[in-house]
């Protein structure tokens, strides 16, 4: 090691802004960077994440689901699901936290240029995908037709669900399609069955359109078989896996999957793969 700059432990400080509850579990954290140059350099792409650490309690990998457009500031959407997010849940605004990254590749956003865009959440899958969203919406003149299908078990678990709502009317005019759909919540005055029931909704062409998804592992194989059976192009398949992640870097080999031919970190060489390589690497979903 030859300069700060290369430990790739080093955090930098980050105040807690303000917080919004986005279900009875997750909350939405808006931070800032102390350093004002670090906030001005600080640079992202869609799918990366950040370590958010608190002294004496530990660190989590947590996607980033702000605009990257936007300078200075960052928004993290945390579960609370154990010690250290339960202990991030309770910040007040104002208070210092430690980052470091961003980490992993992210989505190759120059790939999905010039081409239609459907993207599936499920769940916390959202998070992730909201930035990919936003990149879209900041650059709309490069897609062509949108369609965005955000789903969970109950209403109450639809992540960013007003704030989807209130794109409607926008989104209509810029030939946008959101859907939002449940799967166990019969009081849901909305739509109601699985992702793949809502295909026909979907506004994209599928044999010019880029898939992005994020959700259970259980969703992944269901999802592959409908794109392909309706002619979506398997290279233009990408999905994000934020498992088993811990030290982002590599280094712990906590989320290390596949054979001794086909080893990855999915926090180092992912948390996004393309649909041949789910195909390729055993244990990756």
């Amino acid at each position: 090691m030859t300069s700060e700059q290369e430990n790739v432990y080093d955090t930098s400080k980050c105040r807690l802004l303000r917080t919004y509850d986005l279900s009875e579990v997750d909350k939405l954290f808006l931070f800032r960077f102390e350093d004002p140059e670090k906030a001005q350099n600080f640079r992202f792409k869609p799918g990366q994440f950040v370590e958010v650490s608190l002294l004496g309690l530990g660190e989590v990998p947590i996607s980033i689901c702000s605009s990257a457009r936007r300078v200075g500031f960052f928004e993290l959407c945390i579960r609370n699901a154990g010690r250290v997010t339960s202990a991030i849940h309770h910040l007040n605004p104002g208070t210092l936290v430690g980052i470091r990254g961003p980490y992993g590749n992210g989505f190759p956003m120059e790939k999905f240029h010039d081409r239609d865009l459907l993207l599936v959440a499920a769940g916390l899958g959202m998070a992730p995908l909201r930035s990919v969203f936003l990149y879209a919406l900041d650059n709309r003149w490069l897609f062509g037709d949108i369609t965005i299908i955000n789903s969970a078990k109950y209403a109450n678990g639809l992540l960013f669900q007003k704030e989807l709502e209130a794109m409607k009317d926008i989104a209509t005019a810029e030939n946008i399609s959101i859907v939002q759909t449940v799967t166990r919540d019969p009081d849901f005055d909305g739509l109601h069955g699985r992702v793949n029931t809502h295909f026909d909704k979907v506004n994209v062409d599928p044999e010019n359109c880029t898939v992005a998804m994020c959700g259970p592992p259980p969703m992944y194989k269901g999802m592959f078989e409908e794109c392909i059976e309706r002619g979506y192009d398997p290279r233009y398949i990408f999905v994000t896996l934020e498992r088993k992640m811990k030290c982002g870097v590599g280094k712990c080999g906590h989320c290390n999957v596949g054979t001794a031919t086909s080893w990855k970190y999915i926090c180092k060489d992912g948390p996004v793969f393309g649909y041949y390589d789910v195909l390729d690497i055993p244990g990756l979903i």
